[in-house]
């Protein structure tokens, strides 16, 4: 099996390239697969190997080149969660593919266990649009657009991906960021073994469109767990440069010091699985810095609370019937962080249930969206 020898571009990179190439002379141990240089090799799910990740490492390693952004953005993560002793999830959806990563600091280990992969499928929009592509941005679009027209949008945003950013062109990148990252995650299905993480980072240009807000709405529009987690934005997109530092010493330093700079903070959201129908189900007291907050909890709404960048609180649930929300009960008390889309509190179905007319399903997503997205020119 041929392979095309990369020059490390950066510090760092050459300890990844000594591994890559480790690893594709133990792939060829196995026979030539026919790959061509360059060529992105697909691999088997990554709950087909003994330890749920391995394989998915290996192929991701012949995949990319040693001085690939993504390579080292997942490094990062790892670096991140090892600082924070938090379970982190990097979703990226970039212009030729998506990213997940999950990294899980766990006792006894010097570093944490990072499962990745990068899917070519789940790109903000692939190089030609096909049915299926279609019909899931039309599933998440708010925009009144045929068939026809959607792929024409959708292969002109292909082509110019950071033209018409504004307006409907915010909205249509919105809607193809969405399918992408449902697309990821159909791609990594058993990567989160359905535990919850402590902290979400999106990556990638697809978001920068919109505010915080509806960055947080558009990430948990797709990840629909029940549970508390807080979101942020690699808005500067530093992850990547940071997880080229080979040292993992000077890795931590660095980013340790930029700790308050690194993400944008986008908030917290609480999301309950299980609610019954009726006028309220409950209650929720806010205990902040500035004093309490107290609201009912009504079925099926989306209750934005302010809660600044930097400031914490306790979330203080009082349900009438048993929910799911980590465990199962009826009182729950959730430490929250705040961020630009402070507190948001979905009690939207999970899974996510959507009228199945076009135009209804297209009202109700505008009306969530239009609640968090102020002065959107439709």
């Amino acid at each position: 099996m041929s392979e095309r020898r990369h020059e490390p571009v950066f510090p760092g990179f050459a300890e990844m390239a000594a591994k890559r190439r480790a690893l594709t002379d133990e792939l060829a141990r196995f026979g030539d697969i026919g790959a061509r240089p360059g060529e992105v090799l697909l691999g088997a799910a990554a709950s087909a190997t003994a330890d749920g990740h391995g394989l998915a490492e290996l192929m991701t390693e012949l995949a990319l080149s040693p001085d690939d952004s993504r390579r080292a953005a997942i490094s990062g993560l790892a670096t991140l969660a090892d600082l924070t002793a938090r379970r982190v999830e990097y979703v990226e959806i970039g212009y030729d593919a998506g990213v997940r990563a999950i990294a899980d600091p766990t006792l006894g280990r010097d570093e944490p266990i990072v499962r990745s992969a990068v899917i070519v499928g789940a790109a903000l929009v692939p190089p030609e649009p096909d049915d299926a592509v279609l019909d899931r941005v039309l599933s998440w679009s708010t925009l009144p657009l045929d068939r026809h027209r959607l792929r024409d949008r959708l292969r002109e945003l292909r082509i110019t991906p950071w033209a018409d950013a504004a307006g409907d062109g915010a909205a249509l990148r919105l809607a193809a960021a969405r399918a992408a990252l449902g697309r990821l995650l159909e791609a990594t299905d058993g990567f989160d073994r359905g535990i919850q993480p402590d902290l979400v980072v999106a990556g990638g240009g697809a978001w920068a469109v919109a505010p915080g807000p509806v960055i947080t709405l558009a990430l948990a529009d797709v990840l629909r767990r029940p549970g508390a987690t807080q979101y942020a934005y690699d808005h500067a997109r530093l992850l990547g440069p940071l997880g080229s530092i080979a040292d993992r010493d000077e890795r931590r330093a660095v980013m340790s010091d930029l700790a308050d700079d690194l993400l944008v903070p986008l908030g917290s959201v609480v999301t309950p699985a299980g609610i019954r129908s009726g006028r309220s189900v409950g209650r929720l007291v806010l205990h902040g810095e500035s004093g309490d907050t107290e609201f009912d909890l009504v079925p099926g709404s989306l209750e934005l609370v302010d809660l600044a960048p930097g400031q914490t609180a306790v979330a203080d649930f009082h349900f009438r019937d048993s929910v799911r929300l980590g465990g199962k009960g009826r009182q729950f008390e959730v430490e929250v962080a705040g961020g630009l889309g402070g507190l948001l509190v979905d009690l939207r179905d999970v899974p996510l249930r959507l009228p199945e007319r076009h135009d209804r399903r297209r009202e109700q997503l505008e009306t969530w969206q239009a609640s968090l997205w102020a002065g959107l020119d439709r």
